[in-house]
């Protein structure tokens, strides 16, 4: 063993020596059979490093190295954790001809390394950097370019210098090891780059056998521009981020203004973020990219997950019809109900889901989307069963689901008036079907009490559904928007509202519209009824927000304020079309009453598109976000 390694390991020594002297003064029992029994730990910032500091020879050769290595160890540090500086410091400094490369996830030995090589202060320069023997020697055989380091140096925090002290830049413990681990992080890439030429097919193909997930946009080559612009809202000193000058960034300021990102939202991602060590509660560069991964996951979704889900969700109801197998027809204007039962029927005499598929004029309805998927399976549910049965009909139960169907067309059977009206008549048939079906859609969503009620925990594929059944009911010619030119008058609109069903994902994060379901114990979310009033002077809105809590302790949140209607043009369809604006003043629970300018939870609701109104229907969708949709049904 070389004498710098003799005199490495005579210093660890020394400390674990001292280690035990200090124990004993500061009144910890030492037991080496029984390591429990060794003082629970030493920081930097306590009287037990002066002690270890006090208890230490500095006669000794190594003992001021084995003391660096010490102190510059994360806190809390016990008997067996000095050991291992020990053997790390030992390892770093063998005097083997092959040069020993510290692993760049072994922080310890990192730690001990910076300790062997550091100045007196416990710091280190960039020339003093280019002698460790590993990164020598990537420079001298060229796997390591000296622009490359260049660069890594210039990125990392540097110790902070007086203004009249002169000298190189020079790096503490923590810098360094960011700098190691940039440097492993560049043959990392080269291996992953090799490794994935190799076997991109092999990939591929994997992909497609597993309907591979989306590679995450910051993975995918976004995080060189998003490092761009940490260095442009970093602080200069510090090379750190701090939650306001986070919140300051454009991107994220124009998200908060807009209502897409709520204050809660924004604070629930900062808290998950993790801060740079012993920063003031700022983050760092690969703190600044985990941030932006966390809010593209509040917008981005995955469009497999999506098609999955929907061909999951939807089998009963859309895709019911479909099958794989080869399926006789029974078609036939002129067969009567007995004879359509009697040729579709199982062997047992019944007749269900599976059954229908058999039955070619509905299958015909459901094709031409005169009669929808939901419509046909609310009526089922709805005629009585054969004994026994749940999802079976017989004769009886098939006569009573033709005659519901059949009543859904009654207005056709008179040919002369439909030659006349055609077209009217279609137009409000459809009308009715899709409002009815979509009715019946979300009644069925609010069936389990186990779930919030206006859709809040609605799956993905049931948003979907409800989203294209909203889409069709926008073109009917009972839709005022269409048949008014889009120009929406205050007295169409006043009344008591109530909330039915919502996409917004605001509302969804909180748990409704205030956020306060969530922070009662066993509250929750109960529903918001908008009432708008309306004079010659003034236009009042008024939210009321149920939060009910058990035992007879539910309560009201009232959020008050001014609302009105403006004119303008669709930035999507390019179509005249009303706005609702919303100005909250107030909100108010129990006794207290709060501005409400401080519940950034209340704005996806102040600026919205009218895109259908009827006598008792009312869908407005997000000014900028046409998927956030908000449906209202008036009270009688």
């Amino acid at each position: 063993m070389s004498s710098s390694s003799n005199a490495v390991r005579l210093a660890a020594l020394c400390l674990v020596d001292a280690f035990m002297r200090a124990s004993v003064a500061e009144g910890f029992a030492f037991n080496p059979s029984r390591p429990a029994t060794f003082p629970p730990c030493f920081t930097t910032s306590t009287c037990s490093r002066r002690s270890v500091a006090a208890h230490i020879s500095t006669g000794r050769s190594g003992s001021t190295n084995a003391f660096d290595a010490f102190i510059l160890a994360p806190s809390p540090r016990d008997c067996s954790s000095i050991i291992q500086i020990e053997s790390s410091l030992r390892m770093a400094t063998d005097g083997s001809a092959e040069v020993e490369f510290v692993r760049a996830d072994d922080l310890e030995a990192l730690q001990a390394l910076f300790a062997k090589e550091c100045d007196v202060d416990g710091l280190m320069s960039k020339a003093s950097l280019e002698t460790i023997p590993a990164v020598a020697e990537l420079l001298s055989e060229g796997d390591l370019l000296q622009e490359e380091l260049d660069d890594i140096w210039i990125s990392a925090p540097k110790f902070p210098v007086e203004s009249a002290v002169e000298g190189p830049e020079r790096i503490d413990v923590d810098s360094f090891v960011q700098i190691y681990r940039d440097i492993d992080d560049i043959f990392v890439d080269e291996e992953n780059d090799d490794e994935g030429r190799e076997s991109s097919a092999q990939v591929q193909s994997k992909d497609r056998d597993d309907n591979g997930d989306e590679e995450d946009p910051i993975v995918a080559g976004d995080e060189a521009e998003l490092e761009v612009v940490f260095k442009g809202i970093c602080d200069s000193s510090t090379s750190l981020v701090s939650k306001e000058a986070l919140k300051r960034w454009d991107e994220v300021k124009s998200l908060l203004e807009d209502g897409m990102l709520g204050e809660d939202e924004f604070d629930a991602i900062w808290e998950q973020t993790a801060k740079k060590p012993g920063s003031n509660d700022e983050i760092d560069v690969e703190g600044f990219l985990s941030f932006n991964v966390a809010l593209d996951d509040l917008f981005v979704f995955d469009d497999d997950e999506l098609k999955e889900d929907e061909s999951t969700d939807d089998e009963d109801i859309v895709a019911f019809g479909k099958s794989s197998d080869p399926v006789a027809v029974v078609d036939g204007d002129d067969l009567s109900p007995a004879e359509i039962f009697t040729a579709i029927a199982d062997d047992d005499f019944l007749v269900g889901m599976e059954e229908l598929q058999r039955w070619g004029e509905l299958q015909d309805m459901l094709a031409n989307e005169e009669l929808l998927p939901i419509e046909l399976q609310n009526l089922v549910s709805e005629a009585p069963k054969a004994p026994g049965m749940n999802d079976k009909l017989n004769e009886k139960g098939f006569f009573a689901l033709y005659n519901s169907i059949d009543n859904l067309f009654e207005d056709d059977d008179d040919e002369e008036v439909a030659a006349t009206t055609s077209d009217a008549a279609k137009g409000r048939q459809a009308d009715g079907l899709i409002k009815k079906a979509l009715l019946a859609f979300i009644e069925e969503l609010s069936r389990d009490p186990d779930l919030l009620p206006c859709g809040l925990e609605c799956l993905e594929s049931e948003q979907e559904q409800a989203l294209d059944m909203v889409a069709k009911l926008e073109k009917q010619p009972s839709n005022l928007v269409i048949a008014q030119g889009g120009d929406i008058q205050v007295q169409d609109l006043t009344g008591d509202w109530d909330l039915i069903f919502t996409t917004s994902s605001t509302m969804k994060f909180n748990q409704g519209l205030s956020g306060l379901g969530g922070s009662f114990p066993n509250g929750r979310f109960g529903g918001v009824v908008q009432k708008l009033q309306a004079s010659k002077y003034t236009s009042d809105i008024e939210y009321k927000e149920r939060i009910e809590v058990p035992a007879g302790a539910s309560f009201d949140v009232t959020v008050t304020g001014e609302w009105r209607l403006k004119g303008t043009v669709n930035l999507f369809t390019g179509e005249p079309t009303t706005v609702m604006c919303v100005e909250p003043e107030k909100v108010v629970v129990g006794p207290t009453s709060n501005k409400a300018d401080h519940w950034k939870s209340l704005g996806p609701l102040n600026l919205l598109d009218i895109t259908y109104v009827d006598e008792d229907l009312r869908v407005m969708r997000g000014n900028t976000s046409t998927d956030t949709i908000f449906i209202f049904q008036r009270r009688a």
